[in-house]
């Protein structure tokens, strides 16, 4: 007769998997993000050999399914017994197993073997669409899109039939955010899987992926969620989450770019590896008074380079003779450099200092006769003249006081703001290999910089003369021809730049009658390049943006009398760096080309300089940067409970993590963890972002390397 007045319970939890004869135990943890989450099953083994009658194949694409069945028994004073039963159950479709592992002992063996819940097929599938792309600084109608309606292309494109994003409404009207109202997030989604496209749009915004035990795929606001439930509460606690707390956050962009017109000089390579002005080379022609001049020797063919070549050639010299193997590189380089080759030298409107220019020459020409003559770096008497080389160069630089057009700064001896004065070369360095204005390219349809612009006074093949208007757009070098080698600041043309002037030259010791003789083209380029300090540091987009002070950490104060007197330490902590690289601020400078009537030569004048803060909301961005980072920051009620049974609550964006675990003696408990992860063997939502991006990146580069076999000699 049972007990009066009492209440039994009595549970058991079972795990099924079709295929999967016996699971011993299982352990599954659900956790934010479109990475798939795995159940590690331990099964009793059974026979994998089809013919065997008791065979039974573990299906590749099959389902998940916990039961959790309790029953309660309660008997009255009477001695009256009434028995509820309850059954849970979590149903989990489109799993796939993957290998197992066994595990032997010498009296049992056990199978190991991992089963993905459906997000594995959320790697699959190819997705397109560039959104929210700007013209000249507008997105385009046609192309808007706000972060609800690109979410909803992502999951139909999944075949998701259900789906939850309607807190992204919520970010469209969030009104103590006024800036979120105007972020229309740009993205560029070239044939990657749409799930891909989905958490990229969503994680920078603050908003998680959340697939529920409904198979109902939600977009939650990270931090914001339910609360742990209290019923069959085992074990757990809030969790000592003490953020680090910075007084304040900086947001860091890009590298700032900075658009101007540059002039540029024709340069070569020597046969020693460097870049030198063509003047400078080794190899220039040398006329009848000994000085070096480009203009007795044909553009593309290089006469007179040629003929020391032949020369060499006709005295029957070995290939591998030093004199044979020095003209050969020397026609070559010229052929390949000289007149193709142009530096960035000065922004336009720079004038220089003529004794200094001078002076330069002077020492590029001992540098070049040195290379003819073998003298190579590590001499030392060659050393002591590149090192003075080096620094007249950026002696006449600095003295030419080059101002590159953007920010500007205080000028502290006349109060003034003024642009800023660049003081070395190596602050433009390494160039960007395009302007910082956008444009839609009218091929692709994808909006991109435009390409460097070059335009000047050059001979044109075509019309056998020279371009002679640097206004006309139509004499616009084709970006397509032209390849920057930023590191260096210099652009490479696929033909000769040179133009001809009337002259005269010396032959035999007689001035000629004015000829059209080459000389290097007059030429400048609109092309964006970075401000660096001279300490080597580029200028970026920054915003800095204070903590409440109530968030900020206090210094305990110290208990009195304490012994020698320790010195107080100063109190807050520095600000957070969060670098965003697509936040790039662009300054473009803007100029107007007329030709003067007084001198009857082109003028180039600095109209303006206009930047994207405005018309890109560069600080929107900024500010909703900011906003996720504070959300780590301000996230509340951090903790975790061990609930005994099956609890079938959904993930959202505090409840972060549900665990479930069933035992070998059919026991089942639930881990759930809100604004925190507590399962060890899981990693964090953060780690498996980046292993997300690293996985993104060694895709890209295993699609770009070129993996064509080197071919064999014979």
């Amino acid at each position: 007769m049972p007990e009066r007045e009492t209440t039994e319970y009595v549970s058991v939890g079972n795990v099924v998997y079709p295929g999967i004869k016996q699971i011993v135990s299982a352990s599954y943890s659900r956790s934010h993000g479109i990475t798939p989450d795995i159940c590690q099953i331990e099964m009793a083994p059974q026979t994998l050999d089809a013919t065997d009658d008791d065979y039974e194949p573990i299906e590749p694409d099959g389902y998940l399914l916990f039961q959790f069945d309790a029953a309660k028994t309660v008997t009255d004073s009477n001695g009256v017994s009434n028995t509820t039963d309850k059954r849970i159950e979590i149903l989990m479709q489109s799993c796939r197993p993957d290998r197992a592992s066994v595990r032997k002992s010498s009296s049992s063996e056990n199978w190991t073997i991992p089963v993905y819940d459906r997000r594995w097929k959320w790697k699959f599938g190819s997705f397109s669409g560039h959104w929210n792309m700007k013209k000249s600084g507008v997105i385009e109608t046609r192309k808007k899109k706000t972060p609800y309606e690109l979410a909803e292309m992502c999951l139909e494109a999944m075949g998701e039939l259900k789906y939850d994003i309607k807190d992204l409404k919520q970010l469209e009207k969030q009104k103590s955010l006024p800036y979120r109202d105007q972020i229309f997030p740009e993205v560029h989604w070239d044939r990657i899987p749409p799930a891909q496209a989905l958490n990229e749009l969503v994680t920078p915004l603050g908003y998680r992926v959340c697939l529920g035990w409904d198979e109902i795929v939600r977009i939650k606001k990270y931090g914001e969620g339910a609360l742990l439930p209290i019923e069959d509460l085992m074990s757990g606690g809030f969790e000592a989450k003490l953020p680090e707390t910075p007084d304040s956050i900086t947001i860091l962009g890009g590298i700032t770019m900075h658009e101007a017109l540059w002039e540029l000089e024709a340069v070569g390579l020597d046969i020693d590896g460097e870049w030198r002005p063509i003047n400078h080379l080794s190899y220039a022609p040398l006329n009848e008074k000994k000085e070096r001049d480009w203009r007795i020797s044909v553009p593309g063919v290089f006469d007179d380079i040629l003929q020391k070549l032949e020369e060499v050639e006709d005295n029957e010299k070995p290939k591998t003779d030093p004199e044979f193997r020095k003209r050969k590189d020397q026609y070559s380089l010229a052929i390949q450099t000289v007149y193709r080759s142009y530096r960035l030298e000065y922004p336009s409107g720079t004038e220089e200092s003529e004794s200094l220019r001078k002076k330069y020459d002077k020492l590029g020409e001992q540098i070049g006769s040195a290379v003819e003559d073998g003298e190579r770096r590590g001499d030392k008497t060659f050393d002591k003249i590149m090192e003075s080389y080096g620094d007249a160069r950026r002696e006449l630089f600095e003295d030419a006081k080059p101002i590159l057009p953007g920010p500007k700064q205080r000028n502290k001896k006349t109060g003034k703001d003024e642009y800023y004065k660049l003081v070395d070369f190596a602050q433009i360095l390494p160039c960007f290999t395009t302007r910082a204005e956008l444009a839609i390219d009218p091929y692709t349809g994808k909006l991109n910089r435009k390409p460097v612009e070059v335009t000047g006074i050059f001979y044109d093949e075509n019309k056998l003369t020279n371009k002679e208007s640097p206004a006309d757009k139509s004499n616009t070098v084709d970006g397509a021809n032209i390849t920057v080698i930023s590191e260096l600041g210099i652009l490479q043309f696929a033909e000769p730049m040179f133009q001809y002037k009337l002259d005269t030259l010396v032959i035999d010791g007689k001035k000629t009658d004015p000829l059209e003789l080459p000389f290097p083209a007059d030429i400048r380029a609109l092309i964006a390049t970075p401000l660096k300090t001279l300490e080597g540091e580029p200028a970026r987009f920054k915003h800095r943006e204070e903590l409440d002070k109530k968030y900020r950490t206090k210094a305990a104060k110290l208990p009195k009398d304490l012994q020698g007197d320790p010195r107080k330490l100063p109190e807050g902590t520095e600000t957070k760096i969060v670098i965003k690289n697509e936040i790039v601020q662009a300054y473009q400078a803007r100029y107007k080309t007329d030709k003067s009537k007084t001198t009857n030569k082109y003028e180039t004048k600095l109209i303006d300089v206009v930047d994207n803060v405005k018309t890109e909301k560069l600080e929107n961005q900024a500010l909703a940067a900011i906003d996720v980072e504070n959300i780590k920051i301000f996230a509340k009620d951090s903790g975790s409970g061990v609930y005994a049974g099956l609890k079938k609550i959904n993930l959202d964006g505090a409840i972060q993590q549900v665990a479930i675990s069933r035992t070998t003696s059919g026991g089942m408990t639930t881990t759930i963890s809100r604004n925190s992860e507590v399962d060890i063997y899981v990693p964090t939502f953060d780690q498996r972002q980046r292993d997300l991006a690293l996985k993104e990146m060694i895709k890209t580069h295993n699609q770009t390397v070129d993996k064509t076999d080197t071919p064999k000699d014979k």
